[in-house]
This record gives C-alpha cells, sequence and structure tokens, in this order.
C-alpha cells in the first residue's frame, strides 16, 4: 500500500484568475504617488456598505517580512521606497466600483522622507544607497615579485600589445502575455486556502505563517497554472498571497486580488538595468592576458536574491575564458524602483552580452577571426593543465562545438565574415554622402558562445534546502515517482528512462505530486529544480532500486538527492571550485541586413549549435529551443519585434548525461544579435534593447560626425 499523504499542498489544472467561489469580494491595491517621503493618511471616499480598505493595522501577525537583506512590508505604513508602493488594498464586491473608488482615494505624505530626521553622520551607513560588493582577483599580476611588489592589473595593461575597452548596458526583459500575478484566498475556520500560481510553495508557506500568525499545518496551498517567469514573481507572489489573504481574513469571505497587465509589467516583470565596463588586454597572438570588469546593477528597493545575482554575475562576466589576470567587482546599489528578484536567464545573459561583445572588440585588434579568438582562449582540454580562472566548468568539446557551427553547411561563417569585414573597411575609407550611406546595402554576422549552469551551489536558497528525488516501487510492475508536476514531453521521457532502467511495463510507471506541507519542494521551481538534475537524479533512484537485495519486501522507497560533498565543490566565500551540478554550452551565428528604406535590420539566417549531452527528446528540445528564439527575438526591440524566418538548430552528439539546455538562446542570441548589427552599421552597438529607430539614430549620428570632421568641425 502507498504511504498516506496528507495533502497540504495539490496542484490545479485552471488559472487561478478562472476561478470563482461563493460570495468572493475583489480586491485592488492603493499605492504611494510618490517614490519617497511618508504616508501620514490614507483616504477613500465614502465607501459603500460591503466595501472595506485593508491596511497594515489590519495585520494580524508581522506586517515585515524577513528576507536576506532586510525587511519587506506587506503594506507600507511609514516610509516609501519607491513609487507604486503598496500602502493598502480596496475590497469589494464589485471590480468596476472598486476601480471608481480608487480614484477617488487620497494618500497625504510627508515629503520629508525618514532618512531626513536622521542625523546626518549616520545618515550614510544606514541608508547607503550600496546593498551590497564583492571583488574577484587572480592571476601572477597580484603575487609578490621577489622584491615584494604586486603590479596589478594595469601593469599588464602596459606591457600588452593590444588593450580595448567598453561599456555594456543590458536591460532586456522577455514579454510574458500570460496571466499576470495574484491569488485568491478563503478561510474556512482556522484553515487558509490559497489558489495563486507560486513558484515557490515553502516561502509562500512561511511568509503566510509571519503575516497571518497561523499554524503550517492551517494552510492548505493550491497552486494554479502558471507559465509566468517574471523576475519579482519567484518571491513577491508570496507577499501578494499574503495581502489577499488579510482581506479575506478582515472580511471573513474570499478574496482575489488579481494584478492588472500595466501592475503585471511595472511590479512584476521589470528587468533594471545592468551595466558591466569591460577593459581587456591580449598578446600578439590573441591571447588574453588581463580582464578588468566592473559590474553595476539595480536591485531596486530590495532583492532578496542580490547575494547570488552579483555571484552568477561574476562567473558570468568571464564567459567561457580563460584570462591569464583578472579582477571582476561587483556592486548592487538600491534605488527607488520596485523591488525585484532573480530572472537566471536575464541575468546570465547580461554578463555573457557584454564579454561577448567585448571579445568581438578585441578579435579587430588582433586580425583573428572570431572562432580563431574564441578557440585560443577557451580552457585547456588537459584537465592537468590548472585553470587561470578561480572556476571550473565541465564544458565538453567547446572547439570542436565551435568549428562545426563555422562550416559551410552550418553558417558557412568564415567566408561570409571575411566579405563583410572587407565591406566595413571598404565603406569606412568611402567618403560618403548621408543619402548615399543609407542607400547602400549593409549586412553583418556575428559570433558568441556561452554555457548555461544548472543547480547553483552558492545559492542562498539552496544553503538550507536540498534538492531531492523520491521513488516508490510498488509492485514489481509498478513504480510511482513523487515530484511537482512536469510538462508531457517531460513525463514521457522520465517514464521511458524508469522503464528501461528497471524493465517494467512503460504503464506502470505513474508520477504522483501530492506532498504533505513537509515534503513540499523546497526550492523555487524555475531557479534550481531543472530538469537536468532531476533526471539525473531520477536514474541514480532506479538505479538503487535495481541494485535492491532480493526478496526486499515492497513497497520499497529511494531517496536520491544532492550531496554535501557536491555543495563543497564550491566555495561561495572565495568564488572558487566548481560552480554548477552540470553545465551545457551552445554557440550562434546571426546574420543580418539592414532595409535601406526602413532602416531596419532584417535577420538573414540564425544557426545555433547546442552541447548538452545525450538528447533524449530531440523532438521536444527542438520545439523548446525554437521558443525560447521566438521569446528572445521579441525583446530586442523596445517597441517592436525583430523576426527570422530562416532558423536553423543542431545538437551535438554526445553520450555524456543530459545537461539543462532551455536557457542557452538567451545567453548567445543578444550579444550575436549586436555584433551582426555593428558590423552591418561601421559603429558599435553597445546596449539592449533597442528602439525601433535606434539603427537609424545611430547611423545618422554617424554620418553627420563623419561630415562635420571634414569639414574641420568638432563634432562635441
Amino acid at each position: 500500500m502507498p504511504r498516506a499523504r496528507k495533502n497540504r499542498i495539490s496542484f490545479q489544472e485552471e488559472f487561478f484568475s478562472d476561478i470563482t467561489v461563493k460570495d468572493m469580494l475583489y480586491g485592488i491595491l492603493v499605492r504611494s504617488p510618490s517614490e519617497k517621503g511618508m504616508v501620514t493618511s490614507v483616504n477613500p471616499p465614502e465607501l459603500p456598505t460591503g466595501y472595506f480598505l485593508v491596511t497594515a493595522r489590519d495585520v494580524p501577525g508581522s506586517n515585515l517580512i524577513d528576507t536576506p537583506l532586510g525587511k519587506v512590508a506587506i503594506f507600507s505604513e511609514g516610509n516609501i521606497s519607491y513609487k507604486g508602493e503598496p500602502v493598502a488594498l480596496l475590497v469589494g464586491p464589485d471590480e468596476n466600483v472598486l476601480q471608481n473608488l480608487l480614484s477617488q482615494t487620497s494618500i497625504n505624505m510627508d515629503d520629508n522622507s525618514l532618512e531626513s530626521y536622521i542625523e546626518k553622520e549616520n545618515l550614510d551607513e544606514i541608508f547607503s544607497d550600496t546593498l551590497l560588493e564583492k571583488t574577484l582577483k587572480s592571476g601572477a599580476c597580484f603575487e609578490a615579485d621577489e622584491n615584494g611588489n604586486v603590479l596589478g592589473l594595469d601593469s599588464v595593461f602596459e606591457n600588452a600589445e593590444h588593450v580595448v575597452e567598453g561599456v555594456w548596458t543590458y536591460a532586456l526583459k522577455t514579454p510574458d502575455y500570460r496571466e499576470p500575478n495574484g491569488a485568491l484566498c478563503q478561510f474556512s475556520g482556522e484553515t487558509l486556502t490559497v489558489y495563486t500560481p507560486t513558484q515557490w510553495p515553502v516561502n509562500l508557506r512561511k511568509v503566510l505563517q509571519e503575516a497571518l500568525n497561523i499554524k503550517s499545518e492551517n494552510i492548505v496551498v493550491k497552486k494554479t497554472r502558471s507559465y509566468n517567469r517574471g523576475t519579482s514573481s519567484i518571491w513577491y507572489n508570496s507577499i501578494i498571497a499574503s495581502q489577499t489573504a488579510v482581506a479575506s481574513f478582515k472580511a471573513k469571505k474570499p478574496v482575489k486580488l488579481v494584478f492588472s497587465r500595466e501592475e503585471q509589467e511595472c511590479f512584476m516583470d521589470a528587468m533594471l538595468p545592468v551595466e558591466i565596463k569591460h577593459k581587456t588586454s591580449c598578446d600578439k597572438n590573441g591571447k588574453i592576458t588581463a580582464m578588468q570588469v566592473d559590474i553595476l546593477f539595480d536591485a531596486g528597493a530590495s532583492n532578496s536574491f542580490t547575494n547570488e545575482i552579483m555571484e552568477r554575475l561574476i562567473i558570468a562576466s568571464l564567459g567561457c575564458y580563460n584570462p591569464e589576470n583578472m579582477c571582476v567587482h561587483a556592486k548592487a546599489i538600491r534605488s527607488p524602483h520596485p523591488a525585484t528578484s532573480l530572472d537566471m536567464h536575464a541575468i546570465d545573459s547580461a554578463g555573457f552580452f557584454a564579454v561577448e561583445n567585448q571579445i568581438n572588440l578585441l578579435t579587430k585588434k588582433c586580425a583573428l577571426t572570431p572562432l580563431e579568438i574564441r578557440k585560443i582562449n577557451l580552457p585547456p582540454k588537459d584537465k592537468k593543465i590548472p585553470l587561470n580562472i578561480p572556476f571550473n566548468f565541465h564544458l565538453e568539446k567547446t572547439s570542436e562545438v565551435l568549428e562545426k557551427l563555422a562550416e559551410t553547411n552550418l553558417s558557412d561563417f568564415n567566408r561570409k565574415y571575411a566579405s563583410y569585414i572587407l565591406d566595413e573597411k571598404d565603406r569606412k575609407q568611402e567618403e560618403a554622402l548621408l543619402s548615399t550611406s543609407f542607400a547602400s546595402p549593409r549586412r553583418g554576422i556575428g559570433f558568441s558562445c556561452a554555457f548555461e549552469g544548472s543547480c547553483y551551489y552558492g545559492s542562498t536558497v539552496f544553503e538550507s534546502s536540498s534538492q531531492s528525488l523520491e521513488v516508490t516501487l510498488e509492485s514489481e510492475e509498478k513504480l510511482i515517482i513523487h515530484c511537482s508536476p512536469v510538462s508531457a514531453s517531460v513525463q514521457e521521457i522520465w517514464c521511458k528512462l524508469a522503464s528501461q532502467i528497471l524493465a517494467i511495463p512503460l504503464s506502470g510507471v505513474k508520477i504522483n505530486s501530492q506532498f504533505t506541507a513537509e515534503e513540499e519542494p523546497p526550492l523555487p521551481e524555475t531557479i534550481h529544480s531543472n530538469i537536468s538534475v532531476m533526471t539525473a537524479l531520477l536514474k541514480k533512484c532506479c538505479e538503487g532500486i535495481k541494485r535492491r537485495k532480493s526478496g526486499t519486501k515492497l513497497p520499497y522507497t529511494i531517496k536520491r538527492g544532492i550531496t554535501n560533498a557536491q555543495r563543497k565543490n564550491w566555495d561561495s566565500q572565495k568564488l572558487s571550485g566548481t560552480p554548477f551540478y552540470s553545465t551545457s554550452f551552445a554557440s550562434c551565428v546571426i546574420e543580418v541586413e539592414l532595409d535601406p528604406c526602413t532602416f531596419r535590420e532584417k535577420i538573414r539566417r540564425l544557426t545555433i549549435i547546442i552541447s548538452g549531452g545525450k538528447i533524449l527528446n530531440k523532438r521536444a528540445a527542438e520545439n523548446s529551443i525554437k521558443l525560447g528564439i521566438q521569446k528572445v527575438l521579441s525583446s530586442l526591440i523596445e517597441d517592436d519585434n525583430v523576426e527570422c524566418e530562416n532558423v536553423r538548430i543542431y545538437f551535438f552528439d554526445s553520450d555524456q548525461n543530459p545537461s539543462q539546455i532551455g536557457e542557452l538562446v538567451f545567453q548567445v542570441i543578444p550579444s550575436a544579435y549586436t555584433q551582426a548589427v555593428s558590423q552591418a552599421l561601421g559603429c558599435t552597438v553597445n546596449c539592449l534593447p533597442l528602439k525601433s529607430d535606434s539603427l537609424y539614430t545611430l547611423l545618422s549620428d554617424m554620418v553627420k560626425a563623419k561630415s562635420q570632421n571634414e569639414n574641420g568641425e568638432n563634432p562635441l
């Protein structure tokens, strides 16, 4: 018999916004009109019968929720951190009436913030804009010479054959037009039931316990259907659910709060900019002798994942390369913007965007092709040769992947790059007028590579949690996999894998997603609970069952997880060791042509090759990559879409264990795109996203500056 499981969490097929219950009320947030100051009062108009206002005073537990970097308020009751911060919740039976009441609600503010009432000498320490800073150094230049002197990176730059500098700004946000965030909460006696698209059930339960002052066993979580992977939805969903639950507690009725599309974009999906400054040098052969990287990212009013974001940015900012000397300094600042969170593909992508574009600048100095300079600077194949960088990635056959992509029958990169680089040089030598500059056809091609790391060992969440999978053999022909719901394609892969290992009928392998509160997956599903890790754990569970002693009593349950020994392979304090459970690798080539009529780019071809171990379901993998490509292309231009009909996807054959590949397109496409556009324009594109008129503006400015120089004018 299967063991009994008290159902305190379940997984619903519906969207929470489609669910209605008897006597349900609606909620709408009252938000601060200012980005700073102090709220003195919230003044709604005279409320009709059945309508009421919920504020911080109505929170039965704690209004301030602990996070790794400070407290976050359920409802602000004083100092305002950003424009739009929730200060109250209007609740009633009619959404249209609520909108009308909201328009008549006023908020009295004291323009003097809390900082102004504190003595100046204590102000900087208490309200510093800097949330966190970290520096990583490595290389012989930081070691004392025979005279005891540490020369540092400057000495390397001074003696280098080539030095290039670049500043790269990245704020790419993948649009998501699915259901906005929110929650439906109702009390039945002391039991709270929450319908919400949570991605982190453990955190949701913890926050609800604090805010409502109720026991964990009195909280029933019904995780509804969701495809939303916005930057703040991972953790801020718990705050939204708590706001709704407080209203339900006060009303003694069910309450539903659904964000508007504008609220979703402003407060959940916003990607705050990351600025990365690179200074890179190399010798005459193209070997990178030094990398100096300065990272600045805006964490908004608060960010529970600041430490993890910073460490991941530091790792990604060096790309796949092995410079002889390097120094990375990262700084996170607090700003009057909405609280942010962790969108892993966007964070890693910012680092790869900067370093890949920087390598492209270095390529021009060295008279090497993008393929050649990358192969020269990849980590050595011989594992006995020590790395210059302090961390290690298990990247498989990177040089072979790059060479394969450049082949004539895939991207024909080398021939096209040589042709376009000659065209670019010819254009720069011409004394062209504005009209002829726009009329001539301009083409460019970009080349990039990057890795995707799954299951980051340095996660603050991961420190106190264990990612694991449990499997039960109930009979000789029936196997149960206990896990959160997975897609149909993943379920097909897992069932086939288990069936093959244990030689049981495919129909006998089932997935059970019933959990007690104590068994809830401890990690956010979109950050760490990835398919490659869970597939590896499933394989270990099945192999463990296969090795059980003859005559072992059934049902037989086995559990496998990430071990402490694996986590100790990474030293988060020193940022050294092996940071990921597994890594995959990809390279991309994008070819563009500028339309002389619309002054817009057209992607002639996008070719990507992926090395992610053994592909268990090629059709599903290809569909996932295609979907990711469309998402990235739709985000490159802020107010328009970039389209590409000629997309070619290749998988590098491998018998290695499968690794996660779903985020690779976000790592390689942005930089390949800007490199191609930069070559076509003849000037550097150093930021994303662009606007629909960005290329016209860049081309116009370049031609005007050239004209002014020819006339002896100062373009500045």
